[in-house]
């Protein structure tokens, strides 16, 4: 019989997600194993799809490998070149670069009689017994097929071809789609443009870094707690999604009532529950008086809410079509332009590669984002992203999960039974999630992902490993789910994981801002029970009521607010107030609303 360590294996894509998936095999014994990439260096996204100012959303800790530190000079959020430098060293640690076969075009994949699989390429047919598919979210760019487009007298470019604003010096510009290179390109234009408009038809976003703060964003979003808090999506989001869960006719009341809310344009209110949704992240507008990480007033913001309330960017809704010179509007109006940026995002990059059966990729019919129930040893990494959070470390579970299942050490379940399981996760999902099925049906909540994944491969952290010390128990409780948490027991830990983690938790902690933070968790951790025993012992003591029927109301209560939003809505009134409050000291520059007039 053939092991596990005589068979061979080709990793389709040398981006991130091939490079980590080809070390996590070769850790597992898969060492006849090749990289196949069709373009001439390694790197991916990374090397094709950036432009030269750009930098990354996700900040080192959580983009970073759990098995490869980034070095600690590089700052919190990286340039391109630095992500793949890192790509290259990383490479270069586990001994890779000799395995990637460079110009090689992946064309289809096909079952043969021996029950392997022949991988049909421009340079000859290769034979394998495992294949993974790497080659990402992000191959030939999105164009929308909008009447008139085609037709349209100005430039048109997709933001994978945007390098430099001077292209657009002096240009009436509209730029379609606020996703993460959206934002950041749209900002960067408005700075030259003579009039910048952008087309969106929701806005779900979030900062790199909590404003006036140097702390990213994604160290202190998540916290492990959060599982056991009823009001954990409230408090991530600042009330926002209270949005969603009121009837519709209360909505444009409370997106007044909201101070932050009432920022938005109309067009761009978000229209999905959050944090069940994917956000695009932007550089908040510093004070004059404070500075965070890249975020110094003399540099240029990508904050578009400030850049829409400053006049430097004109809000609007869908484009339904162009006209020579004009663009038209889902309100009705139109604007005429001289250029038409498309930031629309871009087809899987597998959709090119003819797949066994002749299956179409859908997500919702895969497990874990990984395996198909029909194509045994065949697997797919990379194509689940987050909410907010980084699609390397994503990436590197799923590399870690399949390494364990074709090493045998993870048995999957019996295909009728796996289809099963794929069909009641992807209903699940699809009720937490419905205004994602269309287009992101590979999206979830970061921290959920990957502590599920983490139990699968069993490497989940225990509590009763972190009760040494305070610091090991915060890095339990409040630590962010950056890769190194998932490398401290189990398969593939790190030597000193333990230690490392709880550090990089407790700096992060260690501000007066972040131990706000942690105050305002726990408050509400304790808030439905502390409220549910007040309750009976105001009915014991102060009403004189029975012991029994003090409890029995109490005990309706608590169901009550955790079980009916429009309840719970009422005893979260005094934290909607505090959460104004706080707003308003740090919305001070956003202190004039453009009407649709001045548009």
């Amino acid at each position: 019989m053939t092991t596990t360590q005589s068979k061979t294996c080709i990793v389709i894509g040398a981006g991130i997600s091939g490079l980590v998936t080809a070390k996590e095999l070769i850790e597992v014994g898969i060492d006849n194993l090749i990289i196949l990439e069709k373009s001439q260096v390694i790197g991916g996204v990374w090397q094709k799809y950036c432009w030269d100012s750009a930098t990354l959303t996700s900040s080192k800790w959580v983009t970073e490998f759990g098995s490869c530190p980034m070095p600690d000079e590089y700052p919190d959020f990286l340039k391109p070149e630095q992500m793949i430098e890192y790509l290259h060293s990383f490479a270069k640690l586990f001994h890779l670069k000799d395995r990637i076969h460079c110009g090689v075009i992946v064309q289809s994949i096909q079952k043969n009689h021996n029950k392997q699989y022949n991988i049909i390429t421009n340079k000859g047919t290769y034979n394998c017994d495992f294949v993974i598919i790497c080659s990402g979210v992000h191959g030939k760019p999105d164009i929308p097929d909008i009447p008139g487009l085609k037709d349209f007298s100005g430039t048109v470019i997709h933001g994978s071809n945007y390098k430099k604003p001077q292209l657009f010096q002096d240009k009436r510009v509209l730029c379609m789609g606020l996703g993460e290179s959206g934002i950041g390109i749209s900002s960067e234009i408005s700075t030259v443009a003579a009039r910048t408009i952008i087309s969106a038809s929701s806005f779900p976003i979030a900062p790199r870094v909590f404003p006036h703060t140097d702390i990213p964003f994604d160290q202190l979003q998540f916290w492990p707690i959060g599982q056991y808090i009823k009001d954990y999506q409230e408090i991530l989001n600042l009330g926002i999604s209270w949005y969603y869960k009121i009837p519709k006719f209360i909505q444009p009341a409370y997106a007044k009532f909201h101070l932050y809310l009432r920022l938005f344009p109309q067009e761009w209110l978000p229209k999905a529950v959050i944090p069940y949704h994917w956000h695009a992240k932007f550089w908040p507008k510093a004070y004059q008086d404070t500075s965070g990480n890249l975020t110094r007033p003399e540099n240029s913001t990508d904050d578009i809410l400030y850049l829409v309330h400053s006049n430097k960017i004109i809000p609007k809704g869908k484009v339904v079509k162009f006209e020579q010179n004009r663009a038209y509007f889902k309100d009705s109006s139109f604007e005429e332009i001289d250029a038409v940026v498309i930031n629309t995002g871009y087809k899987p990059g597998l959709l090119s590669i003819e797949l066994p059966n002749n299956w179409q990729y859908r997500h919702q019919e895969l497990y874990k984002g990984c395996f198909h129930p029909e194509m045994p040893n065949l697997a797919f990494v990379g194509l689940v992203r987050p909410t907010v959070g980084s699609i390397p470390a994503m990436a590197e579970m799923q590399a870690r999960f399949i390494a364990q299942v074709l090493s045998d050490k993870i048995q999957l379940p019996q295909p009728q039974k796996l289809k099963k399981i794929i069909e009641k996760e992807a209903n699940k999902h699809a009720r937490n999630c419905p205004a994602m099925q269309n287009r992101f049906p590979n999206v979830y909540f970061f921290d959920h992902w990957m502590e599920e994944m983490a139990e699968l491969i069993g490497c989940r952290p225990k509590i009763w490993c972190h009760l040494s010390s305070w610091n090991q128990l915060q890095a339990y409780l409040f630590g962010a789910p950056e890769p190194l948490r998932f490398r401290l027991r189990g398969p593939g830990n790190v030597k000193d994981g333990y230690e490392r983690y709880a550090a990089r938790v407790t700096k992060t902690y260690n501000t007066n801002y972040s131990s706000q933070v942690r105050s305002v968790v726990l408050f509400f951790f304790f808030y439905p029970h502390v409220l549910t025993l007040l309750l009976a012992a105001i009915l014991l003591w102060g009403v004189k009521l029975s012991l029994s029927f003090s409890l029995t109301i109490a005990a309706l209560f608590w169901l009550l607010y955790m079980n009916v939003d429009l309840f719970r809505l009422i005893f979260w009134i005094p934290n909607l107030l505090r959460v104004n409050l706080m707003l308003a000291k740090v919305l001070v520059q956003y202190n004039h609303r453009p009407t649709h007039d001045e548009n």
